[in-house]
């Protein structure tokens, strides 16, 4: 073979790769909240109070990340880990725990939050501090990591309500 030819070969792999990434990852990229579940909850002034003792019920305390999940494998759950133990590890010392509830075994949630993975911040006095995704972007990897911004809604002394991530699209498996 020639070196024109190895180059040529080269050059259409190299496309090849890119295209099928390119695919890939917007198969990959989805709406947090298509159906504007949590969107039109949200714009209820009550609606932090009903989403707490909503987790309450599923016997979430104060002081609580909650990482939400289903009972399906989602690909998209595995890459939520780093921030997870990012937020666990920063947060503990203000008092904060993490725990797992399954959107499956608890209708009361999955009537606002219809994919995951997903992130309720409980704080010490029962409050909702943010709802919401880890992070967005392709992957939830390459995008806009949320997590600064997770952990200021948790530790700010003031409470203005919650923050509520609904419109943002990335790596997200529907209930």
């Amino acid at each position: 073979m020639t070196q024109r030819t190895v180059t040529l070969l080269i050059v259409v792999w190299a496309l090849a790769i890119l295209s099928l990434l390119g695919v890939a990852s917007v198969n990959q990229i989805k709406p947090f909240d298509p159906s504007m579940l949590l969107a039109q909850a949200a714009s209820n002034p009550q609606f932090d109070n009903h989403f707490a003792a909503a987790l309450g019920d599923a016997g979430v305390a104060p002081g609580t990340l909650v990482h939400m999940v289903s009972s399906g494998d989602c690909y998209c759950d595995n890459l939520t880990e780093p921030h997870r133990q990012e937020l666990s590890r920063e947060l503990a010392d203000e008092g904060y725990q993490l725990t797992q509830v399954s959107l499956t075994e608890h209708p009361a949630l999955r009537r606002f939050v219809d994919h995951y993975p997903a992130l309720a911040v409980i704080d010490n006095a029962g409050q909702l501090r943010y709802l919401g995704p880890y992070a967005i972007g392709y992957g939830c990897f390459t995008g806009t990591n949320l997590v600064n911004q997770i952990k200021q809604a948790a530790t700010s002394t003031e409470y203005y309500g919650a923050s509520i991530n609904s419109d943002v699209k990335g790596c997200f498996c529907a209930v």
